[in-house]
Order: C-alpha cells, then structure tokens, then sequence
C-alpha cells in the first residue's frame, strides 16, 4: 500500500469517527436527484438549530425575504410547514423502492435530514397548534438527536386547522406509498405524530373525512403498535383531567384495537414485556386481567365482546409451542374464572366442549340432523386447547380443571383408543388424561373411565379423512345391520383393546407415582363389588368389563401390588366383613323360617351364588396377600385382623378360596420379616420421576411437593425424629437446574420455590450468590437467580444478618464495576443485563435494609458516580440513579448517605440538566425531588418532637 492510500484510509476513518459521533461530515457527493435535493435541504436548514425563533428563520431561508421583514405569524408558519411538506414529498418521489432491488434510496448521512425536517413538523406544525390537554408531553418523549431548540409559540388551534389538514393530508399519503423515506419515518415517531392529528381531528370535529384518515391510518399500522400508542395517549389525557370526552374516545379506540384479530395477543406483549424479554412477571396479569374485563365498548354486547375475546384466546392456545404465550393465557383464564366462572364456562370451555362432544348440541333440544360434523382442523385445535391447558393448571387449579374436564373426559378416551386403533399417535391423550387425572379429582374421573370402558355411545363417531389422514367427527348411522354373535364377537373384541388401553394409561400413571396403582384396582374392585349387588341386564357385560380389567392388572403389576399392599388388606377387610354379616344374617332368618317356600328359597341360592362368584374373581388377590414376605407394620395389623375373621367364620368360607385362606392363616404374624415404615405420603424416587416428566404441570407440582417436604423434614424441631436423605442442598440443587427450562411456568416455579427454601434456611443465599456471579451458567439462568434474591430480599431484608447484607452488596459492586477482578474471571459478568441484575439488587438491598448498608456506603457511593460519569450505556446510568433513589426512601436515608450528600445532589444535579437520555434526566431530577421530599419529613418530626 503506497503511502497516498494510506493517507486515505487514514482521512475515511476520522470521517467515519465524526459520524459515529454525530458530527458534520464534510465533503459527501450528491450528484443525484435525491442527494442535490438533500444538498439543497442541507443548505436551507443549516443553522436553524442554533435559532432562538426556529419558524421565523426558517421563513427567511424559504423566501430569501429580508429577517426584518413583518409577516402575521399563522402565515410566517404555513409557509415553513409547506415548504418543508415539499420537500418530504419530493423525496418521498425519489425514493421509491424499485423491483429487484434491495438498496436503500437514501443513506446514512441524510437520514438525519429527514429528521430534522419531521421534528419541525412535530414542534412548529402539531405541538404549537394541537392544545397540549390532547398531546404527550413533549419533556415525556425520547426525541433522539433533538439538538434544536424545544421552544415554539403556541397560536391558536381553529386559526391553525388548515396546517394541521395540510400535514395530514401528504403524510398519509406518504404512509401509503411504497418508498424508502415511509420505511425511515415508520420506525420513528411520525406515524403516531400524524396519526394524532387524525384522533385529535375526529374527536373534535366528527367529520366523515377525518374518520377516513384514522381508518387508513390504522390500517397502516400494526395492533401492538396502535395499543401502546392509544394506551399512552389514554395515559396522559387522564392525567391531565381536563378533557374526559378526550379520554372517552381513546377508550373506545383502545377498545375497537382489542377486538382486532390480535388485540388480545398484542395486549398481552405490550403489558407482559414478552417483545423485550423473554422472562414474564406474573404480578402484571391482574392488568391485563382488568384490562380484558373492563374494556368493554359500550356499542359491542357483552356476548359479541366475549365471544371475540376468547375467540382469540382460544385461538392462541391452539399453538402449543408457544410455552411463554401460553403460560401468560392460562394465568389470565385463572383469574377470570375466579373472578367470574361464567365467562370462561360460556365463552371458552363451551367452545371446546362441542368440538369434541358435539353430543351436548343434541341436550339442547336439537335433532341429531342439526349436529355439525366437526372438521379435522377445528378437532385437532380443540384437542391442542386442551393439552395447552392441561400442562399449565396446577393442582391448585383443581376447581378449573375439573370443570373444563369433566364434559369431555370420555370423548378423549374415546378418541386416544380410535387413535390407537387407527395406528396413529395416541400416547399424547394418554399423557393429557395423565395430567387431569394427577391434576384433578383422580377417584372420580378414574371411576368414569373404568365404569365406560366400552360403554360410551355417543351419536357420533370418529373418522379419518382421506386427503390429511386427520381424524374428524361424523354422525353414526348405524346402517350396517349386524348378526347378534357378530354384535358380541365385537363387544369382545373391543373390551380386550380398550383395556389394553387402559393398562397402558395405567402403567404411565404408575411412572409417575406408584401409589396410584393401588388406588386403580381398589376402584375395579369396588365396580366390581357394585355390578355383583346390581341387578340389571346390561350388568354381566358390565362384569365381563370388570373382570377382564382386573385380571390385566393383576397380570400386568403384580410386584407393584405386592409391594404396597395395604389397601388390598383394607378392601379384602372391608368386604369379607360385610360378606359374613350377611352370611350369618341368612342364617338367623333361615332358622326363624324352617318351613320357607321354595321360591325363597330359590331368591336364596341366587344372592349366594352371585357373592360366590365376586369371591371367585377374589382368589387372585387372596393368593397375592398369601404369598407376601414383607409387611410394614400397618399391613401387620391388617393380615392379623383378617386371620381372625376368618378363623371366626369358617364355616361361611367358599370351597373355591379354602386353600389360600388355610394358607393365610398359616402365616405367622411372629415370624414376618417387617419393612421400614416410610412415610407413605411422600417418596423421593416417585418426585423425582415427576420431576423428569415432561408435562410442566406435573413438574411443577412434584416440585412444589418436594420444596414443602424439605423444609418439613429439615426443620430443627424434627431433626432428631427424621433421618431424612433429602436435604436443602439437594432440593436447592435440583431446584437451580430447573431455570434452564424453557417452560416459564417451571422456571418461575423454580423461583418461587428456591426464594421460599433460603428463606427458610438463610445460609444457602451466599450458594446462591456464587452461582450467581461466579458459575458457568447461561446468562438466563444467572438472570432468573437474579430474581431469585430480589424476591427473597423483597420478602427478608429487615430479617438478613450483616453477613449476608455483606456479601449481597460485595457480589452486586464486584459485578457492576468494570475493572474488577471478579468480571475480569467470568466474562459473563460483563453483560449489561446482568449489570443490571447487579444494580437492582443493590438498590433493593440498600432500600430493605437501611442501616444494614452503612459499612459499604463508601463503595456505593463510588460506584453510582463512576456508572454516571463514564459509563456510555444509559441502561446502567438509569439504573445507578436509581440506586441513590433507593437509600432516600428508607426511613433512615438520609442519616444513611449524609457524608456523600452534598456530593451526589451535585452529580444528579447536573445529571438532571445534561444528560443525553430523557429517562436519567427524569430519574436524576424524581431523585432530588425526592430527597426534598425526605428533608421535609425529617424536618415536620422533629418539629412535632419538639
């Protein structure tokens, strides 16, 4: 490279650095259209933001009149806005986007000509005509690279109509072309700038014109865009509280932008933060809850703004791989139904209710012609509302979930055997009756399923479509006459299959937590026991059903019985108690009657042989109960009350079960090897396997299980009644690897959970402050420990000793200074959203525990001035303003920062006045006010002392 190119390169990176900078680039060639018309505007408007009087000027440089010369001011202003509405119009010409080309028309360096001319428009065309009860305040907007001054003289709005007409007009067409310079003023302000003109118009005036212009204007824009606009609008008019038909009407705007396909969806992105940041606040769906219930326009019914409402819930939830979304819909449904079951039963749970049990259209009075045939989508979708609901409800959620479940828990189950039988995917049914069944009321929902095996006959029936292979609903006609035996060859058939399927749901459940295997065959021995007194014709099917399930379980998890046997004992207990009573009570009758009647006697044999029969399929649990070689001790008791029984009643014993009774009462109670008594409600191997199961719903509530049983079984005062394995440690450990999860509602589970475990044993926060600033962990998952301390010093910073207060405040200052040792050895420290973390917490903590701090006051001190003075991200520089507000508003704050006082109401001070962002300025300037404030009540108590 020859020296000249060097010399060069050199010259275009120093042209480069002043444009980083925002300095004047000297030396750029238009020879273009569009760059001599950027020359041409360059020229014009080259020192008016140095002007005291911007308008004035800028009429001078437009009209080449001499700067004495007297001009009505509504003239003077016309011509400015006019002129430069010329010149955004000619460029807008000139920039239009040509086919096949992805270069932008105008360049870097004269985007920011395009700004100065749209902040004039803004200044001297909207905000000195529009009266500022109808505006956001101009000091409340990020007016980036705003140099001029912000001074403009107000005139009247009627004399001034005719501009703001003028800027409406070329603007909106400006928006519906198809041009770079529409592109440039759509990421900035001016779209909401003019679409303020149009709302401030048509509120006023209610002019059909002015209600075109909103209309195509919101066209233009997206949902999310026009509720965050319409919502800070709606924010200040109500602050002003001078204009409440203003207000009125941005209400209905908000409304009528709620309705619109993605209003609710928008709404949630917009008051969550979902577009910002991937973690969510619960605490903020009570918002959107209010929002969502009290935004009702009074020109829509209740039925039509409901019904569009859940509409788009119910559309949303469609999409199950949105967990965050999800997570965020399931809370606000919860809230509504508790606030008002009626609206989620009618305009949610309805819905879903008749696309997968179109059966309830014929309870409401219509033929079965009127039934509609639901589609394969409209089936699918229904189907994906309830496994989005189903892995978000929580056991705390029982009331909800049984109510949206119980009207279609047996259409599921008839849709997981059609899928099964279709060979197609029918584990994740399964694995949605999995979750309501652990969820919900299990004894009921599972007595539903096991009593409508194959007895479910709805007047439908499921199909497939050829051109998707999708299964959708259709009538069942029945025409296909069958012979009887082929009618039974069939029912056979079919109990066989929907057993198996049954075992199957059976064995998923047990993967969970074995406890329900005993829970599942003591409810098919009470079925059983119930078809056995019943006397109806349909019953020996019914039998058939019974017997068939519980030879499968016996046959498919007898080591799980034999292991957990106790309610075996309890049922067998429990029915030949009853079974001898009834025996003996035969007798006495019979000795009363010697001369009964042979038809009594008849009725007689019958009752004895139907209870001979229900013995029989018994035989199988009594050979499981004799053949057992661990008892605990309760199964001890249990074995030893059912040898008296039935050394009491032999004589009453069948001859069919006669030899496992003689071999139950040769077991000796003595003799009998005695397991470890655990306790039955809680076994870590089963929370551990919920804790792996890939249902959030079942992860949560194995978690929240384990959280409880720890701090239960870690308590001092039952430390020496319970050598527990599980401890703290291990809890908080499993608890941790639980914020890498992408499922919000597990993570913030997690959070929930770790904040109550230190809380409850404060000597693990400074484990969780080295995860936290010294791990090799994800950046999120640093962030949701981060949260994890500001909950727990939210809920215990009066309570911390000096020595955590110490080492929060030393961890957050080491990850907040830049040249400390601390980020040099873990890069990840170095991330501003972590510093953020950092300085958060350090806020909180100065804030919760007042005196606490005192020893590190210094150190703050440094801190906070260092991030003002020289740190360039103005996140952090908010952040530490922030801090110092924190310390003032502790009751002692003042006492606390007394030595820096002086010091830093100096720095926020000219912080306050000098700071390039609007939100450290504003921060600076709340933070003197609030030290004024706290002056004040120091000084009114000791007055009132005194």
């Amino acid at each position: 490279m020859t020296s000249m190119d060097q010399e060069k390169l050199e010259k275009l990176k120093k042209e480069l650095e002043k444009f980083k900078r925002g300095e004047k680039i000297e030396g750029r060639s238009r020879t273009t259209p569009l760059g001599k018309l950027f020359n041409e505007i360059s020229n014009k408007l080259s020192a008016y933001q140095s002007q005291t009087d911007a308008v004035k000027y800028l009429y001078n440089q437009f009209t080449d009149n001499d700067v004495e010369t007297q001009i009505d001011q509504i003239q003077m202003r016309d011509v400015v806005i006019s002129q430069v509405l010329e010149y955004l119009v000619k460029i807008n010409e000139l920039s239009m986007k040509k086919k096949d080309s992805t270069i932008i028309s105008i360049p870097l360096y004269d985007i920011r000509i395009v700004g100065d001319l749209t902040n004039i428009i803004l200044l001297h065309g909207i905000y000195s005509i529009i009266p500022n009860d109808y505006l956001v305040p101009l000091n409340m907007r990020m007016l980036k690279n705003f140099k001029a001054s912000k001074t403009f003289i107000k005139i009247d709005f009627e004399k001034g109509l005719f501009i703001l007409d003028k800027i409406l007009e070329k603007f909106t067409k400006i928006f519906e072309s198809d041009s770079d310079l529409k592109d440039i003023l759509l990421v900035g302000t001016g779209f909401t700038d003019i679409l303020t003109i149009a709302v401030v118009l048509y509120s006023k005036l209610k002019t059909d014109q002015y209600l075109s212009y909103l209309d195509r204007l919101e066209t233009l824009s997206s949902t999310y865009q026009l509720l965050s606009f319409y919502s800070i609008l709606y924010k200040y008019s109500l602050n002003s509280g001078k204009n409440a038909q203003f207000s009125k009407y941005i209400s209905l705007l908000l409304c009528k932008t709620l309705m619109k396909p993605n209003g609710v969806q928008s709404l949630i992105d917009l008051v969550m933060g979902l577009r910002e940041d991937e973690d969510i606040d619960i605490a903020k769906i009570p918002y959107v809850v209010q929002i969502l219930v009290s935004t009702r326009p009074q020109t829509c019914s209740i039925v039509q703004y409901y019904t569009n409402i859940f509409d788009q819930i119910e559309k949303m939830l469609v999409f199950i791989d949105r967990p965050l979304m999800n997570t965020v819909l399931t809370e606000i449904i919860i809230k509504i139904y508790q606030k008002n079951n009626q609206i989620i039963i009618d305009f949610l749970f309805k819905k879903i209710w008749k696309k997968l049990n179109p059966e309830i259209r014929i309870k409401n009075g219509m033929d079965d012609s009127d039934i509609v045939i639901i589609n394969g989508v409209e089936l699918n979708n229904a189907f994906n509302v309830c496994i989005s609901l189903s892995r978000s409800f929580t056991s705390t959620n029982k009331e909800i979930l049984n109510e949206f479940i119980e009207p279609i828990l047996l259409p599921l189950w008839y849709y997981a055997n059609y899928q099964r039988k279709s060979k197609k995917s029918h584990t994740i049914i399964l694995n949605v009756l999995k979750n309501v069944l652990l969820l919900g009321d299990f004894d009921h929902f599972m007595n539903l399923l096991i009593s409508n095996i194959v007895e479910y006959k709805p007047a439908w029936k499921f199909d497939t479509e050829s051109e998707n292979n999708l299964t959708y609903i259709k009538l069942d006609t029945n025409e296909s006459p069958v012979s009887k035996e082929s009618f039974i060859l069939d029912l056979f058939d079919r109990i066989d299959f929907n057993v198996a399927t049954l075992i199957e749901l059976s064995e998923i459940l047990i993967q969970s937590d074995s406890k329900y295997m005993n829970k599942i065959l003591i409810d098919i021995l009470n079925q059983l026991v119930n078809y056995v007194e019943i006397s109806e014709v349909e019953i020996p099917i019914k039998r058939v059903v019974i017997l068939k399930l519980l030879q499968f379980v016996i046959e498919n998890f007898k080591s799980q019985i034999e292991n957990e046997p106790i309610s075996l004992f309890i049922f067998t207990n429990t029915y030949f108690s009853g079974y001898f009573d009834t025996c003996r009570s035969k007798l006495a009758v019979e000795d009363i009657y010697d001369e009964s009647d042979s038809d009594d006697e008849d009725e007689y044999d019958v009752e004895i042989s139907q209870n001979d029969e229900l013995i029989n399929s018994l035989l199988p649990i009594l050979d499981i109960l004799s053949n057992l070689t661990f008892f605990s001790e309760e199964e001890k008791i249990q074995l030893e009350k059912l040898q008296s029984m039935f050394e009491h009643n032999k004589k009453f014993i069948s001859r069919s079960i006669a030899a496992v009774v003689d071999k139950i009462l040769k077991v000796d109670p003595k003799q009998l090897t005695i397991k470890k008594d655990e306790n039955n409600e809680f076994n870590v191997d089963t929370i551990l396997k919920q804790a792996n199961d890939p249902t959030p719903s079942i992860k949560v509530f194995a978690l929240d299980k384990l959280t409880k049983q720890t701090m239960l079984l870690n308590d001092t005062k039952l430390q020496n009644t319970n050598n527990n394995s599980i401890t703290t440690k291990y809890t908080i450990t499993l608890l941790v690897s639980q914020l890498r999860n992408s499922e919000p509602f597990v993570y913030l589970n997690a959070i929930k959970n770790l904040v109550s475990l230190i809380s409850f044993d404060k000597s693990y926060t400074n484990y969780i402050l080295e995860l936290y600033s010294q791990s090799k962990k994800s950046i999120d998952e640093k962030l949701r420990l981060g949260e994890v301390l500001t909950r727990f010093i939210s809920m215990d910073g009066k309570l911390l000793t000096p020595e955590i207060i110490r080492d929060i405040v030393t961890t957050c200052i080491n990850i907040s200074r830049s040249n400390s040792e601390l980020q040099e050895k873990y890069k990840d420290n170095k991330d501003v959203k972590l510093k953020m973390s950092a300085l958060s917490i350090l806020g909180l903590i100065c804030f919760e525990t007042g005196f606490g701090i005192m020893p590190y006051v210094d150190e703050i001190a440094d801190l906070v001035q260092g991030i003002v003075n020289f740190e360039k991200d103005a996140e952090l520089r908010r952040a530490a303003v922030v801090i110092i507000n924190d310390i003032v508003r502790n009751d002692k704050g003042l006492e606390i920062i007394q030595k820096h006082g002086k010091k830093l109401q100096i720095l926020l001070e000219y912080v306050a006045e000098k700071d390039q962002d609007l939100l450290v300025c504003q921060f600076a300037n709340n933070t003197l006010a609030e030290i004024e404030e706290s002056f004040q009540r120091k000084f009114t108590d000791n007055l009132k002392l005194k």
